[in-house]
């Protein structure tokens, strides 16, 4: 009983001694105060960012994606960056260039993938609207894939 009693302090204190206080500042984010701006300034009525954290011409960063109905489909592109991504709302796919649209799974809220950088991929929204939420973990930029592209 009394090693009990001496291990539980000790593991507290180990706890304790491993945590780390952040340097960086809270950040609380309603959807309401999002900002949202055209993720392509060419194109001012289609895909929609708002940036929540970070800068994405330099990365990391964080955002939310807002995109409309996909009648034409997404072109096959590459970030040369790794980003994560969850649906926040509407129906979603997504599929790399060794893949089909045919095949890739729908996704709904809660959906999840990881994008390699460097890797061709695309994705459809197939709901009058889609919410996603994205982390990047270096620069967001973009490109049209090519025959070099995997």
């Amino acid at each position: 009983m009394k090693i009990a009693l001496l291990i539980v302090p000790f593991a507290f204190a180990a706890g304790s001694a491993h945590s780390q206080v952040s340097k960086e500042p809270m950040i609380v984010a309603p959807l309401e105060a999002a900002k949202f701006v055209p993720s392509n300034p060419a194109a001012p009525n289609g895909t929609q960012v708002a940036v929540l954290r970070g800068d994405p011409e330099k990365g990391p960063s964080t955002m939310l994606m807002r995109m409309k109905l996909n009648k034409g489909r997404n072109v096959m592109h590459v970030h040369s960056s790794d980003y994560q991504l969850v649906v926040i709302s509407g129906r979603m796919k997504h599929w790399s260039k060794a893949q089909s649209e045919e095949k890739a799974e729908a996704m709904g809220p809660g959906g999840y993938w990881f994008q390699p950088g460097g890797r061709a991929h695309t994705d459809a929204c197939l709901s009058d609207e889609c919410l996603m939420y994205i982390v990047w973990s270096g620069k967001r930029d973009g490109w049209i894939a090519t025959d070099k592209d995997g």
